[in-house]
């Protein structure tokens, strides 16, 4: 048994017994990540006020002139070490507190999605004792082929600056690993979503390594402002509005099975899931900027697929209106259980990528191998591997494109 399952038993074993503290179903934004009325039992479901033995920590925003920032305690129970252990104590295959698997990518609930269906989100994958070491699987035993991290690794986000690799080669002619805004971002589960909820959709945070996407205006009162959301859902029952602090939905039902992206709120092109994710990947805000990729093309303008648009803008004698094999677009917020897209329907980031990870397969050479030579074309010299990331895309090869295109 690794170390990594052997702690990660001894968190779910800790936190077992607070789980039976929090009232209801863990849902974002209810349960225990938000909604917290005056009387609330949640914060006992993971915090300790005087006993916390977890040695998590936090960086307040107390002044420089008054000795800050200061790192303290996240008073957490368990004794989880890195914050993915203590969220994987409920979300992972074994636990009793949250329904939604996110390391088989599998929905395991009744009420909030179809029972035992993949996770919109895709799967970050386990290590499986049957399987190839070093691997990781979803819930139907397929191996993962690209995730987001979540492990509390460093990573620079592709396009997170003017570079993805410095502007010029090192010695031996390789470009160095990937830079993205010129300092890595530590990625786990917090670098994403606030587990005390936020104005966004699925607890996304409302500022990401210090860009907005998201908050609150202060308009109503200090302890009540008005949210100022990115990312909204055509979910039942969802407040598109946001999510107002001390305040419950009882009739907000997520579905964590079937996408139900919305448009942006009030149809702001600059917001919506694509807005929220150009907060680290910066340079993608754009469809052109001057990008140095380390893709063998020089520091020059790169060109990129339209984001937050409608199909409807790109009428010509082939629908792109995705109907087999669909892929999720953002629906008007009136459309709560829409089955079908429609021309009027926008195209965002998760529309052809999964956030948390993908089981999908690259299969064969890109056609471009070497954009000096043309007859390396199709040949696989200097290519791009078959097989290596599947880049979180939600269909094989790039089986996203041909869904639109219908070529």
């Amino acid at each position: 048994m690794t170390v990594k399952k052997i702690i990660l038993i001894l968190v779910v074993a800790f936190v077992a017994a607070a789980v039976v503290l929090v009232p209801g179903v863990a849902l974002a934004n209810l349960g225990p990540h938000g909604g917290y009325l005056m009387n609330t039992e949640a914060c006992a479901g993971c915090h300790r006020a005087h006993t916390a033995p977890s040695s998590i920590t936090w960086v307040d925003a107390t002044p420089t002139s008054l000795g800050g920032p200061r790192t303290r305690s996240a008073l957490l129970l368990s004794e989880a070490s890195e914050v993915y252990l203590f969220c994987l104590s409920c979300h992972d295959s074994t636990s009793q507190g949250a329904d939604t698997n996110v390391l088989d990518g599998i929905y395991e609930g009744t009420l909030y999605g179809t029972t035992n269906a993949d996770l919109i989100s895709g799967a970050f994958g386990r290590e499986d004792p049957g399987m190839p070491p070093g691997a990781t699987y979803d819930g139907h035993n397929n191996a993962v082929t690209s995730t987001h991290i979540m492990n509390g690794q460093s990573w620079g986000a592709f396009g997170g600056g003017a570079f993805g690799s410095t502007s010029s080669v090192d010695a031996t002619g390789n470009y160095p690993a990937l830079l993205g805004t010129g300092e890595k971002i530590v990625m786990d589960c917090g670098t994403c979503h606030d587990p005390h909820g936020s104005s966004n959709y699925r607890i996304l945070k409302d500022v990401v390594y210090g860009v907005p996407v998201g908050g609150y205006d202060g308009s109503v009162s200090a302890t009540n402002p008005v949210p100022t959301p990115y990312v909204i859902s055509a979910e039942a029952g969802y407040p598109t509005g946001g999510f107002l602090l001390h305040t419950q939905y009882p009739g907000y039902t997520p579905d964590y099975t079937k996408a139900q992206y919305a448009k942006a709120p009030g149809l702001d092109t600059a917001k919506g899931m694509t807005g929220w994710c150009i907060g680290c990947h910066t340079v993608y805000a754009t469809e052109t900027s001057t990008y140095q990729a380390a893709d063998g093309y020089a520091f020059m303008p790169r060109h990129r697929h339209p984001m937050n648009v409608q199909l409807s803008t790109f009428a010509g004698p082939r629908s792109l209106v995705v109907t087999d094999n669909p892929l999720p677009l953002d629906h008007a917020v009136s459309e709560a259980g829409a089955t079908a897209n429609q021309s009027s329907d926008w195209i965002e980031c998760l529309t052809c990528h999964n956030a948390h990870g993908s089981s999908k397969v690259m299969t064969g050479w890109a056609n471009v191998a070497d954009p000096a030579n043309d007859l390396t074309k199709d040949t696989g010299i200097g290519g791009v591997p078959p097989t290596s990331d599947s880049a979180l895309l939600k269909m094989d090869n790039r089986g996203v494109c041909e869904a639109c295109h219908n070529k």
